[in-house]
């Protein structure tokens, strides 16, 4: 079971949500690695469990599109 969550919100440029979007957090502290993927749904949001904390990069469908803190919620855009 995972210790966190991250709540990541994907939006198109043009303000439309994005569903069905492959989100994954990497994460740069000491242990590192990547999460399981985890698909947006009809709000575009996804609900990211992990075990790690701190300053991770959002990918979206293999895409760099940001960063976070995490455990954390943030807006992206692609």
């Amino acid at each position: 079971m995972a210790k966190y969550y991250s709540k990541i919100h994907v939006q198109h440029k043009s303000g439309s949500k994005a569903t069905g979007k492959k989100v994954v957090l990497g994460f740069q502290s000491l242990l590192g690695g990547m999460t399981s993927p985890v698909y947006t749904d009809s709000s575009g949001t996804a609900i990211v469990p992990h075990e790690s904390n701190g300053r991770a990069t959002v990918y979206v469908s293999g895409v760099k599109v940001g960063e976070i803190n995490a455990p954390g919620e943030t807006v992206v855009f692609i």
